[in-house]
């Protein structure tokens, strides 16, 4: 299930995902690095739920089925409320990569903010 339209405006990718810094080897693997031009791709959004409490304890954004974030509140709770209404066990979604002083950012569309 797709929620969000492929853009290539950057005012539409308003929700920063966390845990970039971490996530090095994921980068490698999908070929982006410090002098890469921003990246709009297909991403997907997965929960990681908690077997003791059996709840969403995190979701993590996929590209090309590599970790390059996570989602937290307030978008958290809109994508948990996604897959709930959907059944879906996982949604795909427009994300931006680009670099910062700092390291790659990823940003997902305002569809889940």
């Amino acid at each position: 299930m797709a929620v969000g339209s492929i853009s290539t405006d950057p005012e539409n990718f308003t929700v920063l995902t966390v845990g970039q810094s971490r996530l090095t080897d994921s980068f490698i693997a999908i070929n982006f690095g410090s002098d890469s031009q921003p990246r709009f791709n297909q991403g997907t959004i997965h929960p990681l739920v908690d077997p003791r409490m059996k709840t969403v304890a995190d979701i993590e954004v996929r590209v090309e089925t590599h970790v390059v974030g996570y989602l937290r509140p307030p978008a958290l709770n809109t994508a948990i409320e996604l897959l709930e209404r959907h059944r879906a066990s996982s949604l795909e979604v427009p994300v931006m990569i680009f670099s910062t002083p700092a390291g790659p950012e990823v940003r997902v569309h305002s569809s889940l903010g």
